[in-house]
């Protein structure tokens, strides 16, 4: 792999490298898959992007099992590249949340597949700090989009939709929450090393995995919640 975390490895047990990060990944799985599952009652109303947000999310935590139980650098495309893939579907499902049919046709699916089709590849075909850089560089420039438009579909809800706001205000808390907690656990990995038991609660683990996952929870089943409604 192009980076090796601040959990220790192989400290648990030597079939996994990172025990901690590896099992907390779970937690992303879940926040995939559960929401298909505690409303299956509405699977007919379920649109094509939704289960593709909502599975790709899933696959996102599989990959960061693997990621982080092996540190091999094709376990890492496996987290990495759903990730990319991901965040194009939340712009997708953002860009047309709110007509009852696509404003823009074909063109903006085939424009962000054709986006994250590139980023996959700039990504995966690279080693050291140039892939580390090109995976950053492509998630951000879809990451940054998708929260403005976040924040502006928060903004444009009624006052009367106050459960919405709540969902949609904590998950975007949750995952902005999460963004600190990692570059924390990235940057200050030497200082951080020095507490007690460290490896064994890390921030990566039971910050960044844990948050990502509620805020991806609440505001995927916001939009969905809102979708039903147009």
């Amino acid at each position: 792999a192009t980076i090796d975390w601040c959990e220790g490895n192989y400290l648990v047990t030597h079939y996994v490298a990172e025990f901690f990060n590896s099992t907390t990944s779970f937690f992303i799985v879940l926040a995939g898959l559960l929401p298909l599952v505690l409303h299956r009652h509405l699977w007919q109303h379920l649109e094509l992007r939704f289960l593709l947000a909502f599975g790709s999310i899933a696959v996102v935590g599989l990959g960061s099992v693997a990621f982080h139980g092996t540190l091999l650098f094709h376990h890492q495309m496996l987290d990495e590249v759903p990730m990319l893939w991901t965040v194009v579907i939340l712009l997708y499902v953002l860009l047309e949340q709110h007509q009852p049919k696509p404003r823009h046709g074909l063109l903006l699916p085939l424009g962000l597949a054709v986006y994250a089709s590139i980023a996959s590849c700039a990504t995966s075909q690279q080693g050291g700090n140039a892939q580390w850089f090109s995976f950053h560089a492509f998630f951000s420039a879809s990451e940054i989009p998708a929260l403005c438009l976040i924040v502006r579909f928060f903004r444009g809800l009624e006052e009367s939709e106050f459960a919405l706001k709540q969902l949609m205000r904590r998950g975007c808390a949750a995952w902005l929450c999460a963004v600190v907690v990692w570059l924390t656990d990235l940057n200050f990995c030497d200082a951080l090393k020095t507490l007690p038991g460290y490896d064994h609660w890390n921030l990566h683990a039971f910050g960044w995995h844990l948050l990502t996952s509620c805020g991806l929870y609440a505001m995927m089943l916001g939009l969905w919640y809102h979708r039903l409604k147009c």
